[in-house]
């Protein structure tokens, strides 16, 4: 059997399209790779990827699940919704092994994050991913770093979110690692700007936590004003 990753590709300039394929060595050295030629305006992104022990045999399960939504019979792009055809390959990479040990997911949910936050967010970030293995879960965040103008470093760093809790169990961590991953990245996406923002110090703007604390602060003397009077 052969070990790897399997891969689901987004492109801006290819709406309603998956591209869902393999490589043994780095999905998103992959995608860089697409993304160099020619033909393609806009950059391929890992939507998301997991590990498999035989990708060979789970890409070709995964292929004739879609292959009446493949636009092209010599291509590995299907028509397909992306939250759907992540379920599948999560489904199909479920029924495909039974060595736990070797569970890795990652979700990208920057774009999500843009669209939540706009301008907040660090234009150095490039890439925002819920990471996850068989005992923990990160947030994983990508900054590229431009050196005279054609030389491009990224830095990536992951946080353990085991240290996040929930509100009202000091003893429950809000990110358990033996939960679908699509259930930690909603929990994630749903937990607000000042809990992303201490999980991550790069992911915003300091303009921006220092606007949205003073503002944080500003409401909670408001309410204390209130109670005081009350």
């Amino acid at each position: 059997m052969n070990n790897g990753y399997i891969y689901v590709l987004i492109n801006e300039s290819y709406k309603g399209l998956v591209k869902v394929g393999k490589t043994a060595l780095n999905s998103r050295e992959r995608a860089r790779n697409l993304s160099s030629s020619t033909g393609v305006p806009t950059p391929f992104k890992v939507a998301y990827e997991i590990f498999s022990e035989d990708y060979d045999n789970l890409e070709k399960k995964i292929h004739l699940e879609l292959n009446d939504f493949r636009v092209n019979p010599n291509r590995e792009f299907f028509q397909y919704p992306l939250n759907k055809t992540i379920e599948l390959v999560q489904r199909l990479a479920q029924n495909d092994t039974d060595k736990v040990y070797e569970k890795y997911e990652a979700i990208e949910i920057l774009p999500k994050i843009k669209e939540d936050f706009g301008d907040c967010v660090n234009p150095d970030v490039s890439s925002v991913r819920i990471y996850q293995t068989i005992d923990r879960v990160y947030l994983e965040v990508t900054q590229d770093k431009y050196i005279a103008g054609y030389l491009k470093d990224q830095y990536i760093r992951r946080t353990d979110l085991g240290f996040v809790i929930n509100d009202y169990d000091h003893d429950d961590k809000a990110f358990k690692p033996n939960e679908p991953i699509n259930k930690n990245v909603e929990e994630f996406l749903a937990s607000g700007f000042s809990t992303i923002a201490v999980c991550s110090d790069n992911l915003f703007t300091k303009e921006a936590e220092d606007e949205m604390y003073n503002k944080q602060l500003e409401e909670y003397e408001q309410h204390l004003s209130k109670f005081k009077e009350d």
